[in-house]
Parts: structure tokens; sequence; C-alpha cells
């Protein structure tokens, strides 16, 4: 039988990075799959080679900074929130890269996806940002019953991304996005601390012509953090 997501663990980045853990596998894989829009017909065995997901939130701005070029990086104006990047399987051992995703598989989900999942590359459209994500992370998630096609796995993700409402907590607590304060990485620890528990990593995109190391939680150091 198919075992559910355990509780999530919080990690952050320009993305905010939920942890998923899914107990006691086998590493057998099935040679091939078939597939089906509503999921794949994957036998009785569990074949996952993983035990946790990272689900990444990225704050669109802090993620343009994070570019050696800026200029690649395109911000669509109706988009003034975090923002989706992954659902990534932790230490995959393997992984079957025969799986295609098509539009077609996300149609019902394309407006939700543009809303919450955006490209914030120029030269990357939407699908394509969506399809390699699949590609790369989501068919390794597909050993789950819950996440074994592209439409239930972007499912997930939007679900994810309705439940983990980071922007809000920040606010509550006086934490706002802002091109003059910034925030110590100590203070937004504390405030995703109270929800999420100890058990969070922030990494943070700083602002080098201030002269600021990029900092990662936990850190020796403290450094201002811009969101």
């Amino acid at each position: 039988m198919w075992r559910s997501l355990l509780p999530l663990l919080v990690s952050l980045s320009p993305a905010l990075l939920l942890l998923l853990q899914l107990p006691d596998y086998t590493t057998t894989q099935e040679a091939h799959w078939q597939d089906y829009k509503y999921g794949h017909q994957l036998g009785k065995k569990n074949f996952c080679t993983w035990k946790c997901l990272l689900f990444t939130l990225q704050w669109p701005g802090a993620f343009c900074q994070s570019l050696d070029d800026p200029s690649l990086c395109t911000i669509p104006p109706d988009v003034n929130n975090w923002t989706i990047h992954g659902l990534w399987p932790v230490q995959v051992m393997n992984c079957c890269n025969c799986w295609p995703m098509f539009e077609s598989d996300v149609q019902d989900l394309q407006a939700e996806l543009t809303e919450h999942w955006p490209s914030l590359l120029k030269t990357q459209p939407c699908f394509h940002f969506w399809r390699d994500e699949w590609q790369k992370h989501g068919v390794c998630a597909a050993c789950v019953e819950g996440m074994n096609s592209p439409l239930r796995y972007f499912q997930i993700c939007l679900k994810l991304r309705r439940q983990f409402d980071i922007h809000t907590l920040l606010e509550d607590a006086g934490v706002t996005p802002s091109c003059e304060r910034s925030y110590k990485l100590v203070e937004v620890r504390q405030v995703l601390a109270e929800h999420f528990g100890d058990k969070l990593q922030i990494q943070c995109v700083t602002d080098v012509k201030r002269g600021v190391v990029s900092g990662e939680d936990p850190a020796v150091s403290q450094p201002d953090c811009r969101l």
C-alpha cells in the first residue's frame, strides 16, 4: 500500500523549501512505464529510491538578483508574491528519463500555474520551465501514487503553494519587501520558526554593492537579507 506524505519541514532560499518525508522504500523500479493522463499503473511494488521531497518557493526579486546577468530576468507585472520553483526528491538513486510531458497534460492548471509558477527567465517560456521541472524532478516523484502523472504532480505543487502562504506570514510580522530596508536573518527565521518549527534553513541573496556576503541559516554571522 502506498504511504501517505508526512508533515513538512521547511528551508528557505530565494526559494522556500518544504521537506516531505516518505519512509521505508525499496529500490526496485519497473523497467517500463505506461503513461496515462491520470496516473501510471505502477503495480504493487514501491520503487521510490528517495525519502524526502523539497518544495521550493522563490522570491522573484531575489531570484533575479542571484543571476550573474540580472538583465536575463523578467518578472511578470502581476507577480508580486512568492512563486514556485519546484518539488524535488532528495538523494535520488535511480530515475526514469523516459516520461515526456505535453502542454495538454496540464492545460486544466495553466492559469493557476502561470500565476504561481511563472518563468522568470526571458529565454524560458513558462511551459518549458514546467516541463524541465517535471522531467528532472517530477518523474522521480511519480513513484508516489498521488504524484504519478504530470497533472497530479503539479496539482500537489499548487496545493502546497496555497497551504504555505509565506508572504502573509512575514507581512503579518512586519517583514515586507523593501528596497530601503533590510532584515536580519534571525528576524526572518524567528517569524517562520513560529509556524514551521526550528528545522528550517534560510539562504539569502544579498546586496553585493553593500559588501554583504550571501547568508545561509544556520550561520556564524547574521547578514542582512532583502526580500
